[in-house]
């Protein structure tokens, strides 16, 4: 079967010129594309190589995960990295935990976090998703990677600004030499959003009007102009996740072209990605992964 174009795939995405790799499993970013010395892909939802996926290998395993799904997911870290690099993921808890990894060793145990850092070559960093924002840093001077894995309340808990802060204490790195990418999650087209997460985001990002889309104020209502007599006005708060965590990422002193948020939404094309919340909180998982060749 032949591997589809990316406009095949996505044929109204408008965003970040992300690209479909070679074999079809992943999309890539040509901003991290054009490192040579580092791998990277955020995954698709059930897409395998030509051919069949490779079975029997349980480096997926979790509760919930079937047999097909680890297939995909292990197919998705073989067209990346073959059996040269280490899958390292995380106990992902929605939370500001940065995990530094200084030394690996197979078959420990995964740290609780949602995000890890490193210098070291031969890892693959991931983080799993299915609408929260995988987000991919790299200083290309020093060579350090970050995968963070980004939710409404990682964002609020400032997973992202700890993350670059641990880069910077850790590794010396410096926020001017790097890119940031955020990988397929849900738009600000389909994240409506309650006054419980409303309210947080207005206080944390007082200055950032354009973190709100299709905003209807109380008593009106913006698609027709009017209002049903005696109904219950309803205010629709439509948050850009993408757009808080740019501001988090440019506050760290990342310079705004090097900072790339506009990426596909996860249930704007849910044939495409998993998305937790078009498919009622049962839906898969996708990895977005980044590791250094040497």
């Amino acid at each position: 079967m032949p591997v589809p174009t990316i406009t095949t795939l996505l044929p109204h995405h408008s965003g970040d010129p992300f690209c479909l790799a070679p074999d079809g499993l992943c999309l890539q970013h040509p901003a991290l594309a054009a490192c040579p010395w580092l791998v990277h892909g955020f995954g698709l939802r059930n897409r395998v190589s030509r051919g069949q996926p490779p079975a029997g290998d349980s480096s997926f395993e979790q509760s919930g995960e079937d047999v097909k799904s680890l297939a995909i997911q292990n197919a998705f870290v073989a067209s990346l990295a073959g059996k040269t690099m280490a899958l390292v993921r995380l106990r992902q808890c929605h939370s500001d935990g940065v995990v530094c990894l200084d030394r690996f060793a197979p078959g420990n145990p995964p740290a609780e976090g949602d995000a890890i850092i490193t210098r070291l070559s031969g890892l693959l960093l991931a983080v799993q998703v299915a609408d929260c924002l995988p987000v991919l840093v790299v200083d290309r001077d020093k060579r350090i990677l970050a995968a963070v894995h980004a939710g409404w309340r990682g964002l609020l808990a400032g997973v992202v600004p700890r993350t670059l802060a641990a880069m910077q204490s850790r590794y010396a790195s410096d926020p001017r030499h790097c890119l940031a990418v955020i990988g397929p999650s849900i738009g600000p087209c389909c994240y409506e959003v309650g006054q419980d997460v409303a309210l947080p985001f207005e206080a944390a990002f007082p200055h950032l009007p354009q973190l709100w889309r299709n905003f209807q104020p109380p008593g009106g209502d913006l698609s027709s102009g009017t209002r049903l007599s005696g109904a219950p006005p309803r205010a629709r708060r439509m948050l850009d996740l993408s757009a808080a965590c740019r501001c988090q990422l440019e506050s760290a002193g990342l310079p705004a072209g090097s900072v790339f948020s506009h990426p596909p939404c996860t249930f704007c094309h849910r044939e495409v990605f998993y998305s937790y919340r078009a498919e009622g909180g049962s839906s898969g998982r996708m990895l977005a992964a980044i590791g250094k060749i040497h």
